[in-house]
């Protein structure tokens, strides 16, 4: 750890960016910031105007899942289609739409009430998340392309500026909505959005395609098949997807059906949402700590996973608890769910990673990219499921035993878990992985190395040309693939409009040309 440390803390102390670096730096991280802040803001404040407009609890469940749907099946098709799109065309209109989509959220009070409402609202979210799709993509390629020696950096900087977003943006959008209504916050963050992105029009670099160059063909890769076969793997997907559905849940009904009995103001509610995602924030580096330190990751699945169930508990009541939902309650509850939501978050991806090691997968980039993706994927799924039928639960059975069914959720993760742990004390799970770990279930340990940070970018020669790459993140130890999210961006190979050019697709080709 602590020659991991000196590394981070060199390679920190060797980062010397020009003043146009530099802007685009902000540039980046600013569109980032607004783009998150713009997201957070309908679960805290659209529940109370959908509701005024005659929606129903599912109706708004559903409009806010719209946008967990479309980026689910949206961002793998712009990140494959990248290049043909445009890198900075990309992220300017994806900001400019998503700045504008923003605006137009804040008008919806204005809208009619009936279906006229929920369609405007849910073609509002659905470009909302196109426009953020291309934003996202474009700003890994921008990084990648750019910053090659910093990667890593960069990455944790985008990552800590979307956690600080989700931390703020219910705090910053309160204190905006009590002094100019549910329209403020939208219409500021919106405007400040679409104004950055003007400015990123000089700012970031444009570039063109680069003659002759093609798409890489199709290597010996990791596929969801060879993920799926892994026993122990199971425990990491219910993990993933359990743990999004009841954040799904408590996003369509703690401000509606929980704090609006209170009678708080907005700041208030605000507040108590940025209290859930800033436990989260702080548990997750101290679950990292944990997952490099102890020795057995199940149990730390466990162990969040029981802290979740309760904080469940608590926000119900469970039925037959002799306890009331009071305000202190809650923030006692919310504050658990944050350090229990992020520690099965942490250890659920190191240990996805590290049943993929002991199956005998590659131990490379590609591998624990695809996982950091499919981890993506199933938090996506399990945010759209949760927030579509969160609402139509609720109307049915109430709040108090939906939360029972979110306990139970969290109890079959339990149970999975301690019955592969089970077997591993008895040698009876097999996943075919060595033959130390064959009878034990294996994948439970850490794994003994540390992976560099690296960009997998796939070289296919083909009459000798270097084709184009595909680039997938990982970090530089387990722990930290919580705030990576790999998406496969095939790299262009493109001049770029400045003086010079600078070709990119393959780290080897850059070796050998330095001009490049």
């Amino acid at each position: 750890v602590r020659a991991w440390a000196t590394r981070r803390r060199d390679s920190f102390r060797n980062v010397n960016f020009d003043r146009r670096q530099t802007l685009m730096i902000a540039v980046l991280a600013v569109v980032t910031l607004t783009s998150s802040f713009a997201v957070c803001l309908f679960p805290p404040f659209f529940p109370e105007i959908a509701q005024s407009k005659g929606a129903s609890t599912t109706v708004f469940g559903l409009i806010i899942g719209t946008n967990c749907l479309v980026a689910f099946l949206v961002t793998p098709t712009v990140g494959k289609n990248l290049e043909k799109i445009g890198v900075k065309f990309s992220f300017v209109m994806g900001a400019l739409a998503s700045g504008g989509c923003c605006i137009l959220s804040g008008f919806l009070e204005w809208f009619p009430p009936g279906w006229e409402f929920v369609v405007e609202a849910i073609m509002i979210r659905a470009v909302h998340a196109c426009s953020n799709a291309f934003v996202i993509t474009s700003t890994f390629a921008f990084i990648v392309v750019e910053f090659p020696n910093n990667i890593a950096q960069l990455f944790a900087l985008t990552r800590t500026t979307m956690n600080l977003a989700q931390m703020l943006g219910p705090v910053v959008g309160g204190a905006l909505y009590e002094l100019g209504g549910f329209k403020l916050p939208f219409l500021v963050l919106g405007s400040v959005q679409m104004f950055v992105a003007v400015v990123s029009i000089f700012a970031l670099p444009s570039y063109r395609r680069k003659a002759g160059s093609r798409a890489p063909s199709e290597g010996d890769e990791v596929t969801l098949k060879d993920v799926v076969q892994i026993p122990g793997m199971w425990i990491s997907f219910c993990t993933f997807v359990f743990s999004t559905m009841s954040n799904g849940f408590l996003s369509i009904t703690l401000e509606a059906l929980v704090l609006r009995k209170f009678n708080i103001s907005h700041l208030h509610v605000g507040f108590l949402f940025g209290l859930k995602d800033g436990a989260n924030s702080i548990a997750s580096p101290l679950w990292g700590y944990l997952c490099d330190r102890i020795n057995s990751l199940r149990v730390l699945i466990l162990i969040s996973t029981v802290l979740a169930a309760l904080s469940f508990v608590l926000l119900g009541p469970f039925p037959g608890l002799p306890l009331e939902r009071t305000e202190t309650v809650v923030v006692i509850a919310l504050v658990i769910n944050g350090f229990g939501i992020g520690g099965q978050q942490v250890a659920g991806v190191v240990h996805a990673m590290s049943m993929a090691v002991t199956a005998r997968l590659p131990d490379d980039a590609a591998t624990h990219g695809f996982i950091a993706g499919l981890w993506s994927s199933l938090s996506g799924a399990g945010r759209f499921i949760s927030r579509a039928g969160s609402g139509y639960l609720v109307n049915q059975i109430g709040f108090r035993y939906c939360t029972m069914i979110v306990v139970f959720l969290h109890c079959i993760v339990f149970i999975v878990t301690a019955s592969f742990m089970t077997c591993e004390k008895f040698g009876r799970c097999k996943t075919g992985g060595s033959s130390e770990d064959a009878l034990t279930g294996g994948g439970d340990r850490r794994p003994c190395h540390t992976p560099q940070c690296s960009i997998n970018l796939c070289v296919c020669p083909d009459e000798g040309k270097t084709q184009s790459a595909i680039t997938v993140l990982t970090t530089n130890t387990p722990s930290e693939a919580h705030c990576s999210k790999a998406i496969s961006i095939p790299i262009p190979s493109m001049n770029e409009d400045l003086e010079g050019s600078m070709a990119y697709g393959s780290v080897r080709s850059i070796a050998r040309n330095p001009e490049l």
